[in-house]
Formats: structure tokens, C-alpha cells, sequence
């Protein structure tokens, strides 16, 4: 099995080897950014992979969610942040990370449909953050450049006081074609990933050596993939249709 991995703060209660599991079958760990593990999964480069909810949303024929896992948020994410030198209402242009195609979309329906503006987007090279007007980032670099901007705007609480749900940045999700010769590995994959997300939460000081601030941040994350998260990930694809960077509604299909 080729596992598409991430390697951010917000992956390590996945970190199975570290928590003290493994796997019986062999594997490997091809790593990138979310964006890269999008592709890697869509081109046959990995056969599983922790993927944008919204590369999801756009190929859900080809893909098969794996229940009860995710990454999401119930209110403030701090990991997914517009920085800026503006008011929300007074951006006009803004550099967006290529790291996450959800959080690309995000920004966009939270202009477009919340805020009902258009801005200028272009592509963040990761550079000169303190020079852009405003500029999205995710995961670390959101956190290590939180202080580079007059305002900080989390994209998961705008998108929690708008609809009162959770937001999904991220589900791990396999290739049908794959799952369908090898159900008994992906099983076992997605069991042993459960059970690393539980455990982590015991004690994930003792696994990881995290700081305070660290640990705080992750326990505010949600790992959950409930009827509600579904609910926000039907929401968010309407959103997405309406503004038309999808062209058509996805259903979202599980590991049986």
C-alpha cells in the first residue's frame, strides 16, 4: 500500500508508529503537502491518502471516504488564517497558499457568498509575507507567521458563525479501484488509524514531546466525521456549485 502522509502538526494523532501501532501487510510513505497528496492520489501515485475535502468533493466517483476520520473544527481552527493589513470587508487582493485546495475555496466562498465581493486572488510564492496586503496560510506557516499582520481571521470560525457547523478541511480517502482488491489492508489501515487518533489524546506530550501550546491547539481540533460534518460538507458543495468551482453536486461515499 502507498500512503499518501502529511507531515504537519495537525496530522500527529495519525502518527500510528509513533503511538505504538503498525501495520501487518507492507507499506510505504510517500509525504508532500496536501495539495501534492490531492495529485499523488488522483494520478495512481498513492493508492490511499489524507486528501482535501474539496479534491474530494471534485472526484468523489474515483474515491472512497474512510469513516470517523477527518480533520475538522468546531469553531476557531488557527491553522487556516487570512493575514492582513485590512479589515476583512476592505481586502481587494489577496495571495492565497497552494498548500490546500479547501482552503483556497474556503476564502473564496466566504468572499464571494458571505461577504459578497470580489477580490483580486493570485498564487502565494511563500515569500515576503509582511509585504502582501493579505495572504492565506495553512498548517505551520499559518502559526509561525501569526504575528506578521495587524489582523488575523480564522477561516473556521467565519464559516462556524455563518452556518453553526463544523468545518471538514480534510478526509482520508482511498481509490475505489484500490479498496476493491484489497479491502481486508484498507480496513486494517483505517482501524489502526482510529486507534492511534484515541490513544494520542492520552498522553500527547508523552508520544511527542509537544509544548503546552501545541497540545492546546491540537485538542481544539476535531478528528470526529459525524451526520453534522457530512451536513457541512453538503453545504460547502452547494457553495461551491453556486460560485462554480465545481459543476456538479458529489455524494459522499464510504468504505462499506
Amino acid at each position: 500500500m502507498r500512503i499518501g502522509w502529511i507531515d504537519y502538526l495537525n496530522t500527529l494523532p495519525f502518527d500510528f508508529k509513533k503511538t505504538g501501532f503498525d501495520l501487518t501487510f507492507k507499506y510505504d510513505l510517500i509525504k508532500g503537502v496536501p495539495s501534492q497528496i490531492n495529485s499523488y492520489l488522483s494520478e495512481n501515485i498513492v493508492d490511499i491518502g489524507f486528501i482535501s475535502s474539496a479534491h474530494y468533493i471534485e472526484n468523489y466517483e474515483k474515491f472512497l471516504i474512510l469513516p470517523e476520520l477527518s480533520i475538522s473544527s468546531l469553531n476557531k481552527v488557527r491553522s487556516v488564517v487570512i493575514l492582513s493589513d485590512r479589515e476583512l470587508s476592505e481586502i481587494e487582493e489577496i495571495y492565497l497558499t497552494k498548500e490546500s485546495k479547501t482552503s483556497r475555496y474556503l476564502t473564496k466562498v466566504i468572499f464571494e457568498k458571505f461577504l459578497g465581493k470580489k477580490v483580486r486572488y493570485l498564487d502565494f510564492d511563500g515569500k515576503d509575507v509582511e509585504s502582501k496586503e493579505a495572504v492565506l496560510l495553512i498548517g505551520d506557516n499559518a502559526i509561525m507567521y501569526s504575528n506578521k499582520k495587524k489582523y488575523i481571521f480564522d477561516l473556521s470560525s467565519i464559516w462556524y458563525k455563518k452556518t453553526g457547523l463544523p468545518f471538514v478541511f480534510a478526509l482520508w480517502s482511498v481509490r475505489e479501484d484500490f479498496f476493491n482488491k484489497n479491502r481486508d489492508d484498507v480496513l486494517e489501515f483505517q482501524n489502526v488509524l482510529k486507534k492511534s487518533k484515541n490513544k494520542f489524546f492520552v498522553d500527547p506530550e508523552g508520544f511527542f514531546n509537544l509544548s503546552k501550546d501545541s497540545v492546546d491547539y491540537l485538542k481544539n481540533l476535531d478528528y470526529c466525521l459525524s451526520e453534522e460534518h457530512i451536513k457541512s460538507l453538503e453545504f460547502f458543495s452547494n457553495l461551491l456549485l453556486d460560485i462554480g468551482l465545481i459543476v456538479k453536486k458529489p455524494e459522499f461515499r464510504f468504505l462499506e
